[in-house]
């Protein structure tokens, strides 16, 4: 008997994803194909991997048993894939990177013009989204880095920062805390707040500094854009906790102010991830050097 790598991959989707149809989506397949993909693994394996619940799945013993080892095989195979690439220079001349979404609007244009001066001979291929699917892209081998804001962790990669930022509290201008210069950081529960959607890295900041019973209550706007937050404080909808080189453009052009914040560290800290082990591509490896830099 020998395990057919596609269906191991398959079910360590559905098993990440926790549905059939969140997995299918994912892995851009049909639902249905993606049952049998299941059934033909749990006949080959001789029992059942996965329970179906009424709400969401879960594993059986066999199935816990399993995925360690199916995630193990489907990270051996991509770096086996991976090494054949780089020694054909297919891969080695090719940046894939994955970027957050505050980064990607607010600092990519910069680095990706020094990035293509130091190496024009280099390709990219990039990704947005926020830091922790990001971060788990990195992980599988989707993408080879990612360039995230603070706080950003994960078990199984190096996160290096390179760059230093800080939060800034912004307000219309003809709001009622407009004249002033501070904020502090309990005074921002007594206002509507507005910040990024669970996932991203100013959210889990803002969550840090607050605490999670001030993001769950009515006065909190979620939103997934930087740019619809900004915005929404404009037109005089809430304050919102936010990351200076964001609103840079705005506060020159008087549509926001910006308030220093108190009683908080608003220290900000932009970082690239990779994962653990001994070798970066060629392509890779520039960015870093370029990164560097900024440190």
């Amino acid at each position: 008997m020998s395990f057919d790598l596609h269906r191991l991959r398959i079910f360590a989707t559905v098993a990440r994803a926790g549905s059939f149809t969140r997995a299918a989506e994912q892995l851009h397949m049909a639902q249905p194909t993606v049952s049998q993909q299941i059934s033909a693994l749990e006949d080959a394996v001789g029992a059942s991997l996965i329970e179906r619940g009424p709400r969401r799945l879960r594993l059986t013993p066999a199935g816990e048993a399993l995925l360690p080892y199916a995630n193990r095989l489907a990270l051996l195979a991509d770096e086996a894939l991976q090494a054949a690439r780089t020694a054909a220079g297919v891969a080695a001349h090719t940046l894939r990177l994955g970027v957050g979404q505050t980064l990607a609007t607010y600092l990519l244009p910069e680095i990706l013009r020094r990035y293509r001066e130091r190496a024009p001979h280099y390709h990219t291929r990039i990704v947005t989204g926020n830091s922790a699917a990001l971060l788990e892209q990195v992980a599988e081998g989707t993408i080879e880095l990612a360039l995230v804001g603070s706080p950003a962790t994960h078990p199984d990669l190096i996160i290096t920062p390179f760059m230093q930022d800080r939060l800034v509290v912004i307000v219309a201008p003809d709001d009622i805390w407009a004249s002033r210069d501070t904020v502090d950081i309990n005074e921002l529960r007594e206002r509507p707040l507005l910040t990024r959607e669970p996932g991203s890295a100013l959210h889990a900041t803002v969550e840090r500094l607050l605490g999670a019973a001030t993001l769950a209550g009515d006065h909190v706007i979620m939103l997934g854009e930087t740019e619809a937050i900004k915005r929404s404080v404009e037109v005089g909808l809430g304050v919102a906790l936010i990351q200076a080189i964001a609103v840079q453009r705005e506060v020159a052009l008087g549509r926001l102010r910006v308030l220093a914040l108190r009683g908080a560290d608003d220290r900000r800290t932009y970082a690239w991830a990779r994962r653990q082990r001994p070798w970066l591509s060629p392509a890779a490896a520039a960015l870093v050097e370029l990164l560097s830099i900024h440190r």
